[in-house]
């Protein structure tokens, strides 16, 4: 630990007042943040809970009525009824709300078995992330719930309970397909552990049994497993509003952009695999292996085209993880690279400024650098280590 760094005083500084200091000033901006009524919460999510609301909470299945899979639909309907106490944005963003609780409840669980000295509140810091609070206090996004089932992933990677990795992988990507960006990372860690490959299908039959429901209600097969198919040819014109390369075409040449997202593919297609084979051989720490999984989670975000500007949402996570457990100042510096690239990447959205998202495709870029020498660094050191146990 660095025992220099702003972030390590500030927490390790004994305060028994700052639990309850960090809930008011979370409920502050919280309540900042909700009046907001973003185009997305106005067009799908109120129109999905009228049908629900409609047809019943079983009947509602018994047809397609969302682009998203059924499990937050699920969900959705489970706390319909509460709409006779409170307005329909307000219940579909306590949903969100609810997904922020469970994603810092398991950035805890990650952040205890990586060996760290953090305090036991330093998970309550995470619902104050301008990403994460914007996400679900203003735009009443469900990334938090899938992102907390991908942290919940990392963490029985830590350690080394590889069907609970696969389980909450399985999990994940059941509700939103973006928790394929923690991809690279489990088949690593299925590579190192040389797992049978009869249990690599779990996560797809976690998929499969979360489809059941719908489809017994009446929802097509042939939809369900397609849903995420048709996810990626919606709005074939849009290019990105990430912090990823792509912003470079989107200011350059958007008309034309389109005739290039094969190289985006073949990109990320080469990054994970070069990934996958570069560390399968590498025995890492605890707090190493946090620092990996960072680095996979932000490979497809940045090379593939089409990727929104929150499509990072679990690398920011992970990046607060990162900085909270090790607290040096690498890790603080990949934390606010990170961070600030969602800031430059939403800036550019909002005010059209592609040329914001080009700086923050730079941040991501310099972060994964980092992240690239420490992992190198610290594979050095293991191999000295090795070599001097065998000289003993």
């Amino acid at each position: 630990m660095d025992a220099a760094s702003p972030i390590a005083s500030a927490i390790e500084r004994p305060r028994p007042f700052r639990p309850a200091l960090l809930l008011l000033a979370t409920l502050t901006v919280y309540a900042l943040l909700w009046p907001a009524v973003p185009g997305d919460i106005i067009n799908f999510v109120i129109p999905w809970l009228d049908h629900i609301l409609a047809h019943g909470r079983v009947g509602a299945f018994a047809a397609p009525f969302s682009n998203y899979t059924p499990p937050y639909l699920y969900l959705l309907a489970l706390i319909s009824p509460l709409v006779v106490v409170m307005s329909k944005v307000s219940l579909i963003k306590s949903l969100s709300v609810a997904g922020t609780v469970l994603l810092a409840l398991a950035a805890r669980q990650l952040i205890r078995p990586a060996g760290s000295e953090a305090r036991d509140d330093s998970w309550l810091w995470l619902p104050l992330l301008p990403s994460v609070a914007v996400n679900a206090a203003n735009f009443g996004q469900c990334d938090a719930i899938w992102s907390a089932a991908c942290v919940m992933a990392v963490a029985s990677a830590v350690s080394n309970r590889t069907l609970p990795m696969l389980g909450w992988f399985g999990v994940a990507i059941s509700f939103k397909a973006q928790a394929l960006f923690l991809g690279p990372f489990v088949a690593l860690r299925l590579v190192q552990g040389r797992t049978p490959l009869v249990l690599w299908v779990t996560p797809i039959a976690i998929y499969t049994l979360a489809m059941l429901p719908a489809a017994l209600a009446g929802w097509p097969l042939r939809d369900l497993a397609t849903i995420y198919l048709r996810q990626a040819e919606w709005n074939p014109a849009f290019v990105s509003t990430a912090a990823s390369p792509w912003s470079v075409l989107q200011l350059l040449a958007p008309e034309s952009a389109h005739n290039w997202f094969w190289l985006g593919y073949l990109g990320a297609g080469t990054a994970a695999l070069v990934y996958v084979v570069a560390y399968r051989a590498r025995e890492l720490a605890k707090g190493d292996l946090i620092a990996l999984a960072l680095l996979g989670s932000c490979l497809l975000p940045f090379f593939l085209p089409k990727m929104h500007e929150r499509f990072f949402f679990l690398s920011e996570v992970l990046a607060f993880i990162l900085a909270f457990s090790e607290r040096d100042r690498r890790s603080v510096l990949v934390f606010w690279l990170i961070q600030g690239a969602w800031v430059l990447a939403m800036a550019g959205a909002i005010f059209d400024a592609p040329v914001a998202g080009i700086v923050g495709a730079g941040a991501i870029a310099c972060a994964m650098l980092l992240l690239i020498d420490r992992l190198r660094s610290c594979s050095a050191r293991a191999e000295w280590r090795l070599i001097a146990d065998a000289s003993a």
